[in-house]
């Protein structure tokens, strides 16, 4: 089983002097190859989507769908 590392950033827009989420979130996934983090995929989707469910679908569309992913959001 191979780990995959994740950070969730909401993206956000300015209006007037306060920031708000747009309902949008950027998802980085990180692999480590030789004890460095290299960024592995980075997925745009709504906030309201799980984390998790689009990792899964961006790697079984990619040609990882066969092989066993264990996530950490970090």
């Amino acid at each position: 089983m191979k780990n995959l590392f994740y950070v969730v950033e909401k993206q956000l827009k300015d209006v007037g002097e306060v920031e708000e989420t747009t309902g949008w979130k950027n998802i980085i996934v990180y692999s480590i190859v030789e004890n460095q983090p290299k960024i592995f995929c980075e997925i745009e989707a709504l906030t309201e989507n799980s984390s998790v469910e689009e990792i899964q679908e961006y790697l079984d569309n990619n040609g990882y769908g066969d092989e066993e992913f264990e996530f950490t959001q970090l």
